[in-house]
Formats: C-alpha cells, sequence, structure tokens
C-alpha cells in the first residue's frame, strides 16, 4: 500500500468503483480476518474457504449499503461474517444431517449474545490492525527492529530483549522507539483506511 496521505479510503474506493485493482487490495486488506473469525467461530475446516469468498462476494455486492453514519464498518464487517456464517450452517445441517459439527457451531453462534460477539470481534480487529501494520513496515525497517518492537509488545523487558536478540539494551530502546513511532503513524493511516 503506498501514497498513505492521498489516496481514498479503500472501503470509499470499493464502493464507487468496481475495478479488479480496488477488488484485489480489499480482498489483502480482509481476507485474513475474514478467515481468523471463521475459525474463531468454530467453523468446520472444510467449509472456511468457501464461506470465506461467500462472504467477501457478499461484502463487495452489499458495499454500497454500507454507510458511514451507521457505524463502523467493523461492525457491518461482522454482521456480514456472522450472518453468512449462520446461514451456510443451517444449509450444511439441512443438506447433511450427518454434520453434527456444524449444529454445534450453528449453536454456539446463536447462544453468543450480540455484545459479547463485539468483544470478541474487537479484541480480534486490533490483533488484525497490530498485524497488518507490522506487516507493512516490514520492508521498511531491519528484522531487529521489528523483533524487538514484538518482544517488547509481549511485554518483556529490555534486558531480556537485549539478552535474546544479542544486542545492546541501549539498541533495544533506540530500535523500540523508532519502531513505535513508525508504528503508531502507520496505525493510525490503517484505522482511517479500513475502518472508515
Amino acid at each position: 500500500m503506498s501514497d498513505w496521505n492521498t489516496r481514498h479510503t479503500l472501503i470509499q474506493r470499493a464502493q464507487t468503483s468496481r475495478d479488479n485493482d480496488t477488488w484485489e487490495e480489499f480482498v489483502d486488506s480482509y481476507k485474513k480476518f475474514i478467515f481468523y473469525m471463521l475459525q474463531q467461530m468454530q467453523v468446520p475446516n472444510s467449509l472456511i474457504d468457501d464461506l470465506a469468498q461467500e462472504i467477501l462476494l457478499n461484502l463487495w455486492t452489499k458495499l454500497e449499503m454500507y454507510a458511514k453514519e451507521k457505524g463502523k464498518f467493523r461492525s457491518w464487517l461482522t454482521r456480514v461474517i456472522r450472518n453468512s456464517a449462520t446461514d451456510c450452517l443451517i444449509k450444511e445441517q439441512r443438506y447433511n444431517k450427518r454434520q453434527e459439527k456444524a449444529g454445534e457451531v450453528l449453536k454456539l453462534l446463536e447462544s453468543v449474545p450480540e455484545s459479547q460477539f463485539e468483544k470478541i470481534v474487537d479484541r480480534e480487529w486490533r490483533t488484525h490492525m497490530v498485524n497488518i501494520t507490522l506487516e507493512s513496515l516490514e520492508s521498511e525497517l531491519s528484522e531487529t527492529a521489528i523483533k524487538v518492537f514484538k518482544l517488547s509488545l509481549e511485554q518483556l523487558s529490555a534486558e531480556k530483549i537485549a539478552e535474546e536478540l544479542e544486542i545492546t539494551v541501549g539498541s533495544v530502546y533506540t530500535l523500540k522507539n523508532r519502531v513505535k513511532e513508525l508504528f503508531s503513524r502507520r496505525l493510525k493511516q490503517l484505522v482511517e483506511e479500513l475502518e472508515f
């Protein structure tokens, strides 16, 4: 992703432009999150690939219906994922009574209150945003700088990080602060881009 400061948000472009480049960028931005949420919802592995594709197509066809004034894109995305998973599991249950796992997951989905589901999604979305932010920085920073930052996110002390990576404590602080500053700016840009 380039030209961070001048381009329109991805969601706005996807709503108004139906070109392949926008679609590919949209898929790259949200596919991992969709797969992760389906796994967290304990959707059977045999259904995840097809269901993720169905969700992406649903998003693409329904994207014009999303309005920022009605809430965050993340919440809308969550509803599409949850509704698509529920519909898929209902169909799976109808067509194959022996799929006990689909029935169990469907019951689980139906038993989880919307507010609790939103909390799960918020936590997973934050993790997703951290991961894609770090991925976007990998080409700009040294491997050591990225490792220092990741270890600091795990609450390791500067001394432990220095020992593990065989660098000085001063280097740990320098690299951590350099990555933190760049990470914060890039995360803000990505949040503006992907959360709309």
